[in-house]
């Protein structure tokens, strides 16, 4: 978030905030509209989230998913984020959304070919990253592929109807039901605290791992999930694009691999009925511009005793 947008935040009410992203975004938003009066692209199946979902329970797929940040940093562009660029992590990336194992489903955003859904902000973003990318993705992109909807995970910050948002919260929840849940989580990230998202799992475990630069130790991460996890048990993970390279590693060694993302996040959001990114007590959001968190959750009970393996 820009300083001048962080200060107007800081006494403007959050209608007001919105209202001002989305005239800085119109001029490149009109050159983004007008650009695509002239371009013709050929259209990327995709599954609808029911679909996905049941694949993920009926069929025990794995989901790895792909946002615009992982097409930066897929196609060599730096990004600004909770994870460093290098040659090695794009090359992991690219070979992760180019996985071939049919057990693995990939994610891209729906809202890069239809965003009708979507309230009038997100429409505006998802034009311009289809001005930006869509033509970079089709050449490394399966176009006799059906790929999964990316943001199956972040069912509310994007859109204007409630009753959506609740219909698909309760559409993944039925992933986690009656399950034993491993999280794979940033140490700040506290899925599930605060809320009931996870309230119809059987038990949760977790292992903590870093909420930045987790590629770093990815390795480690995959030795303490094949330390502590079994194969019948179910693993989501929101660990930034970290999660997107082991969804497709730990599902070649079997295992059930969500990339789950912000789900917990957004859950939050739609539960104070939020209009702006904003931070979530004791829970790191990088969107919300603020890089720090309370200790809020740190030592709650359930918290602490889910706590099986730590990667930092």
């Amino acid at each position: 978030m820009s300083r001048l947008k962080k200060k107007i935040k800081s006494f403007m009410p959050d209608r007001v905030i919105y209202l001002y992203s989305i005239i800085q975004t119109l001029p490149e938003y009109i050159e983004s509209s007008w650009k695509a009066r002239k371009e013709r692209y050929p259209k990327i199946q995709f599954y609808d989230d029911t679909t996905t979902v049941d694949k993920i329970i009926y069929e025990g797929m794995s989901l790895s998913r792909f946002g615009d940040g992982e097409f930066m940093w897929m196609m060599g562009e730096e990004h600004p984020s909770f994870q460093d660029y290098s040659v090695e992590f794009a090359n992991d990336l690219r070979k992760a959304f180019q996985s071939k194992n049919p057990k693995l489903l990939i994610g891209i955003p729906y809202g890069i070919v239809d965003s009708k859904r979507c309230n009038l902000y997100a429409k505006m973003h998802w034009k311009i990253i289809k001005s930006k990318f869509y033509s970079r993705l089709l050449k490394v992109s399966d176009l006799t592929r059906v790929y999964s909807n990316a943001s199956i995970t972040r069912p509310y910050i994007d859109y204007h109807d409630r009753e959506y948002s609740r219909q698909n919260f309760e559409n993944l929840r039925r992933i986690w039901e009656n399950q034993d849940v491993i999280f794979v989580e940033g140490d700040k990230t506290k899925l599930g605290m605060g809320n009931d998202l996870f309230d119809n799992v059987k038990s949760i475990k977790r292992i903590i791992c870093p909420s930045e630069n987790a590629y770093d130790k990815i390795e480690e991460i995959k030795e303490a999930i094949i330390r502590n996890v079994k194969k019948e048990e179910l693993i989501l993970a929101a660990l930034g694009p970290t999660a997107s390279i082991l969804a497709c590693e730990m599902c070649e060694l079997g295992y059930h691999f969500i990339d789950i993302g912000h789900i917990d996040i957004e859950y939050m959001w739609f539960k104070q009925h939020s209009i702006l990114r904003d931070k979530i007590e004791g829970k790191y959001v990088n969107e919300s511009g603020v890089k720090n968190c309370s200790d809020f959750y740190d030592r709650n009970e359930s918290y602490v005793n889910s706590i099986i393996d730590r990667v930092l």
